[in-house]
């Protein structure tokens, strides 16, 4: 019953954000009593603070699993931006959660930054490989990789570009591997 709950909360979270569902929305919805949830769960706050960790673990674990594949470069780079597991964290919901959950997002923070320095160390991997050029300044590209994982957790940057996060980071992808010019 658990998992029921919070997936169902995560279905609202990603449809209505954080603040616009109910307990009573979720009871109703999976046919139970309010005292059903809170044996598991003693507010909604619970629930939501559960979604956060699940997603921020399930993606920290997603990229440690990407660094152990035999995949190539490129799939290594797509896999650790594009974590795999269960639920999304919608980019609409980050104000809110910076406002209302800030220990969830400074975990967010954190997970950034492991992210940033697993994208390091595998460009590190790829310039001793030669599959990267050794000329490129190292310190000024993996602060291109910090400040642009910035940029996809800015709420307001992405919504007044008319971005989703996942176009912003396909274009990053697009100028830093292919360059800019014609």
């Amino acid at each position: 019953m658990k998992d029921k709950i919070l997936d169902l909360a995560a279905e609202k979270i990603r449809m209505y954000g954080l603040k616009k569902f109910t307990i009573d929305d979720i009871a109703k919805e999976l046919k139970i009593s309010k005292k059903t949830i809170y044996k598991y769960y003693n507010s909604k706050d619970a629930i939501i603070e559960e979604f956060f960790d699940f997603v921020i673990k399930s993606d920290k674990e997603s990229v440690e699993a990407v660094l152990n594949d035999k995949v190539n470069f490129h799939e290594k780079i797509n896999n650790i931006i594009y974590s795999n597991h269960k639920y999304k964290l919608p980019i609409k919901i980050l104000k809110d959660m910076e406002i209302f959950y800030p220990e969830a997002f400074k975990k967010l923070n954190l997970l950034k930054d492991f992210k940033v320095k697993a994208v390091n160390n595998l460009l590190k991997e790829e310039i001793k490989n030669g599959h990267i050029r050794e000329n490129i300044n190292f310190p000024i590209l993996c602060k291109i990789f910090e400040e642009i994982s910035n940029t996809f957790l800015d709420y307001n940057f992405l919504l007044s570009n008319k971005l989703t996060s996942h176009e912003a980071i396909e274009e990053v992808i697009k100028i830093i591997f292919h360059g800019i010019e014609k």
